[in-house]
């Protein structure tokens, strides 16, 4: 199995207002005006703004775990990031009280829809009751609320998602998180997700993401254009708070203290033509270049830079690793580009289950960026087993305040005290990787021999 296929990817939601406009959502989750939509993995959602009922978690075969062939069975006595993983599958007690675990997913609307984030979610869930017990034998309960690019919606979500009892609340993609996290932080329930999407989300002391979102890519790229001997970081980045805060206060902030010159070139996010904004990139003089960009704007990016003889290095997020973005890029081109990830590079066991579990439990696509709330949900399942029965909002808090180097799936260990990127409490594992493809199906190539240690980047800003 290629590590490519299943890759987790960093910032992909955040980066989506930069391509806003020019794809269709691809969701079957459908909002309505005034009020958000709770969604479920196993009867669908509600198509007139009212709550329906959670999921167990069941997934789509909606039966007891089954007595061998299980996903476990297959992994019996590989060690994880929970210990090791069990021989058989165990699946959580039906006549227990659920455990009610909350969703903010932003779907169907042009400006970013995200249902492989939710699929992801309803995949880790359905595996975790039919396979690992639940909860120390309670079943995860999901009540998902969809979001369409609206305050209002996302306000609604987090009232909805409280009333329903949710001790924590897990985020997809919420870029109008300002009207969800007030209400979230308000009642104490903890906002737990892959990757930030505004600044509201990073900033906030309610939030915890086992990532470091744009800001930990900038940064990275900039300590890694430092290292290869680079003298001018370009960086571009969309006229949003939520990038520019990242780009400005971090990425360039890191690049200076390193000693390399910085032109800072801010564009529109509605922008579809990359041209103006590559060519006074390259007219700076800068023999390195980052682009805050994802989908549709990544081949033109990288196809641009290449017609306009750009010769140095080009960072791109993640998200533009997909394998279907570089299947459009000639191979020469995209191996000359460098990606940030926040997993290991290398093939894994945690990488392994990944697609294992999406290939049976997940009803709809969950790849992509499905990867880091699969990753979220893990953490947050081995948290909860942490804690005694009938543990509330604030003992999940208070967990995750506590946590320090902890194990976490498939990626960095977490530490959620809120120092690890001053002014940004919520990024709890900010660490990064970087990578490149060399040939269209080829297996990622590690650019860097360990962990970018972005806290420690950012504490010498002072």
């Amino acid at each position: 199995m290629h590590v490519r296929r299943i890759w987790a990817v960093a910032a992909a939601g955040l980066l989506a207002l930069t391509a806003c406009n020019e794809s269709e959502p691809a969701s079957t989750a459908t909002s309505t005006p005034g009020g958000a939509t709770t969604t479920t993995a196993d009867t669908g959602p509600a198509t007139d703004g009212s709550p329906t009922t959670g999921t167990d978690g069941t997934g789509p075969t909606d039966s007891a775990a089954p007595a061998d062939g299980s996903v476990v069975s297959a992994f019996a006595g590989e060690a994880w990031f929970a210990g090791v993983v069990p021989e058989r599958a165990t699946p959580a007690d039906p006549s227990l009280e659920p455990v009610v675990i909350g969703m903010i997913n932003q779907e169907n609307s042009p400006v970013g829809s995200f249902p492989e984030m939710r699929a992801a979610v309803e995949a880790a869930f359905a595996w975790i009751n039919a396979e690992l017990g639940g909860v120390n034998g309670r079943p995860l309960r999901l009540e998902t609320c969809i979001t369409s690019f609206s305050v209002e919606q996302s306000q609604a979500c987090a009232q909805r998602l409280v009333q329903a009892g949710a001790i924590a609340v897990m985020s997809g993609i919420d870029i109008t998180a300002n009207g969800s996290m007030p209400v979230l932080e308000q009642n104490g329930v903890p906002l737990v997700g892959g990757v930030p999407a505004t600044l509201a989300e990073m900033r906030s002391t309610n939030a915890y993401f086992f990532s470091g979102g744009i800001a930990g890519a900038y940064v990275a790229f900039a300590a890694h254009a430092h290292d290869q001997g680079r003298s001018k970081l370009a960086i571009a980045f969309g006229e949003f708070e939520s990038f520019q805060v990242p780009a400005e206060q971090y990425g360039a902030a890191v690049a200076r203290s390193l000693g390399l010159d910085v032109q800072l070139i801010p564009f529109p996010i509605t922008t579809t033509d990359f041209l103006p904004v590559l060519t006074a990139a390259v007219q700076s003089g800068a023999d390195a270049i980052t682009v805050g960009a994802a989908d549709t704007a990544c081949v033109p990016i990288m196809t641009i830079l290449q017609d306009l003889g750009f010769d140095g290095q080009l960072y791109l997020t993640g998200a533009c690793a997909a394998e279907e973005i570089l299947n459009q890029v000639p191979d020469d081109v995209q191996a000359r580009v460098i990606f940030n990830t926040e997993g290991p590079v290398d093939e894994t066991v945690e990488g392994q289950l990944y697609q294992e579990v999406v290939d049976r439990y997940a009803t709809e696509e969950a790849g992509g960026a499905g990867t880091v709330t699969f990753r979220a949900a893990l953490n947050l399942w081995q948290l909860l087993r942490s804690l005694p029965d009938g543990a509330t909002a604030a003992d999940v808090k208070a967990a995750l305040q506590t946590s320090s180097a902890a194990p976490s799936f498939w990626g960095h260990p977490y530490t959620c005290d809120g120092a690890q990127v001053p002014g940004l409490p919520a990024l709890c594992a900010p660490q990064q990787r970087l990578m490149r493809f060399t040939a269209d199906g080829a297996d990622p190539e590690s650019v860097t021999p360990d962990w970018i240690d972005v806290p420690a980047l950012v504490a010498d800003l002072g």
